[in-house]
């Protein structure tokens, strides 16, 4: 009875020490688990500090917090990932690989075509595409589907003094026929019945009196391709 017993006693000592290993382990475990999460969270929280690219501040903040007075405004597209300050150089070729801060970077920056203001009567906008990197146009691929576009057919610009909500009228895909580069049309129609000649039908109807907003990107199918998206300005609002 005696030898019974203490062996009943040795097994619940060897149960107690495990199971307090086994606290003891899951708790590191656990600890650990936090801190991996924590830490991506902390990243996370200080890349969109760095990205943050919404119209709360002013146009000035943004020049000083980037120290660069080539920021004119920013571009957002509801639902899409697409939101994004946007610089202007004095050329269509020093934001293709440099950053907002005017670091060289390979991916470039989002930029405004020299020739054009978030003003004029014909904006460009250029980006980059990748199927390496993480770029921000890349993002305007899925305009390649009809319904994503349905979903997603507004886009909003914003100088810093205005708001302006612009509508897409069409998806192109342009491989030799560069018209949306001719940002003064001398023939405005022609100009904007080409610019609507897109992918698939939108109903949405221009007129020589519309402000147009053109968005750029290279594809690779066809290969040396862009992804053209146009719109139209459809509404303006102060903040």
């Amino acid at each position: 009875m005696r030898n019974i017993l203490k062996k009943v006693m040795s097994f619940l000592i060897v149960i107690s020490f495990v199971f307090m290993l086994y606290s003891v382990g899951n708790s590191i475990v656990m600890q650990y688990k936090k801190y991996q999460v924590s830490s991506e969270i902390e990243q996370v929280v200080a890349l969109m500090k760095d990205t943050n690219t919404t119209s709360k501040h002013s146009l000035d903040y943004y020049k000083k917090y980037y120290q660069n007075d080539n920021i004119v405004g920013s571009l957002k597209i509801e639902g899409t990932g697409i939101e994004t300050l946007l610089v202007k150089g004095n050329d269509n070729e020093y934001y293709l690989n440099h950053s907002i801060r005017n670091e060289y970077d390979i991916i470039g920056s989002i930029f405004v075509d020299y020739r054009t203001d978030l003003n004029s009567k014909q904006i460009n906008i250029y980006g980059h595409n990748s199927n390496v990197y993480d770029v921000i146009f890349k993002k305007l691929e899925n305009y390649l589907d009809n319904k994503y576009y349905s979903d997603h057919k507004y886009i909003e610009l914003w100088d810093g003094d205005k708001k302006s909500i612009y509508e897409i009228f069409s998806v192109q895909i342009v491989t030799d026929d560069y018209e949306h580069m001719d940002v003064f049309p001398q023939n405005r129609k022609s100009h904007l019945e080409k610019l609507s000649n897109g992918l698939y039908e939108t109903g949405i109807i221009t007129n020589e009196e519309d402000d147009v907003l053109v968005l750029q990107t290279c594809t690779y199918t066809p290969k040396n391709s862009f992804i053209i998206i146009n719109a139209k300005k459809v509404k303006e609002v102060k903040v």
